[in-house]
């Protein structure tokens, strides 16, 4: 068109129109621009919102994004979160085990930890899911819910059991304080006899040298008798509680029956002892199993009070019967401790494991001794049970696994 020639109608029409379709591009352009930036927004917020950490890894494991959480908690900053991968975050094993759950596209409640900037381990369940974008790029979405304070509350429950069955086993040492009196007084009486006896037969000491050796040595037994049963005292209430290790039941039996035998003979209690010399040693702590032995025994001592020739059967036997864990027929390692009492009817047996029910006074109990042999019995991945036909006593028994290829011949 040459300079100064008058554009037609038609031609300034579609000029207009063009300059138009121009606007609305520009316009439709700025407005996806906002959406994407909006939505960029809005994903960022709900990142930033999650309690949980989320991270995003591409096809070859490189960190690409992740929420503030994630920086939080394991430390590292903004600026060089880029530059990690999931090999700077697990050790070798977990990296080969979220590797293997990502290749079969989505996982749940893996437990797992990831390592923080200083090299500390973090307990977590992660969850994971692998997308493929538009471009045909494979991201894998993975979300960690940080376990810490879960573990850590788990530990002080622990913790707080040990406290409690180790206050249990000093109010069962202040239940037996008139059967240990007993016990400790049998030697000191004896001591103090054979002592006055020595002070008299000074006078002539060549002469009667025999029976000054005799009373000597008498104390020095009767001594002896005495420091073992503050031995066993001391070891008792102590609060150290063994690791597992394999022990042997009939042996911690036969020592409980020592410790009791003050208290049982108070209580004109007749012992039936039929232990399977033959057993197999069990996976357990020697301390804990002692606890459970003792309380089974004192409960059936106390169901006697009204009996007029009370009698204890404990036996101990190999058994098979049904895993409550695995569902499968196993050994178990049984022991039965029966007593002629009263008898436990049939709706408190249903609750007699509860804790804190007890069928004794006010004052009298806290009604944790059962409920704890039942916390302990299960934590050795054994089980519990009781049968009490209507007034012919009552009988716990008590299946543990046994060890493999361990004897417990005693």
């Amino acid at each position: 068109m040459k300079k100064g020639t008058l554009l037609s109608p038609t031609d300034n029409r579609l000029i207009e129109i063009l300059e138009k379709q121009k606007l609305d591009l520009v316009v439709r352009f700025l407005r996806k621009q906002e959406e994407v930036e909006a939505g960029k927004e809005f994903t960022n917020k709900i990142l930033a919102s999650l309690s949980d950490l989320f991270f995003l890894l591409t096809d070859g494991l490189q960190l690409v994004q992740a929420n503030q959480e994630f920086y939080r908690i394991l430390g590292y900053g903004n600026e060089n979160g880029t530059n990690l991968s999931l090999a700077d975050l697990v050790d070798d094993v977990e990296y080969d085990s979220i590797r293997l759950a990502l290749e079969k596209g989505e996982f749940q409640n893996l437990e797992t930890h990831l390592i923080d900037h200083q090299g500390t381990h973090i307990p977590i369940t992660l969850k994971g899911s692998t997308y493929t974008s538009e471009c045909g790029n494979i991201l894998h979405m993975l979300i960690a819910t940080d376990r810490s304070d879960f573990y850590s509350m788990m530990n002080r429950m622990h913790e707080a059991q040990e406290q409690l069955i180790h206050s249990v086993r000093l109010a069962s040492l202040g239940e037996m304080a008139a059967g240990i009196g007993h016990e400790l007084t049998q030697p000191l009486n004896a001591i103090l006899l054979f002592s006055r006896n020595c002070l008299k037969v000074l006078e002539d000491p060549v002469k009667n040298k025999p029976m000054l050796e005799e009373n000597l040595n008498i104390i020095v037994d009767r001594v002896n008798k005495a420091s073992s049963i503050i031995r066993s005292l001391k070891s008792f209430g102590g609060k150290t509680i063994d690791e597992k290790a394999p022990v042997n039941v009939n042996a911690i039996l036969t020592n409980i029956l020592k410790f009791l035998q003050s208290q049982l003979t108070l209580s004109e209690v007749e012992i039936d002892l039929q232990l399977d010399t033959s057993l197999p040693l069990v996976l357990g702590q020697e301390v804990k199993l002692e606890q459970v032995f003792l309380n089974l025994i004192q409960n059936a001592i106390q169901a006697m009070g009204k009996t007029d020739q009370p009698r204890m059967s404990i036996t101990t036997f190999l058994q098979s019967h049904i895993d409550p864990e695995t569902l499968l027929e196993k050994p178990f390692v049984g022991i039965k401790v029966q007593d002629n009492g009263e008898g436990i009817d049939l709706d408190i047996q249903r609750k007699i494991f509860d804790p804190f029910f007890t069928t004794r006074e006010v004052g009298t109990g806290m009604g944790l001794g059962l409920s704890i042999v039942d916390r302990i019995i299960r934590g050795l991945s054994g089980f519990i049970k009781v049968e009490s036909p209507a007034g012919r006593g009552a009988s716990f028994f008590i299946f543990l696994p046994p060890c493999a290829n361990r004897s417990g011949n005693i």
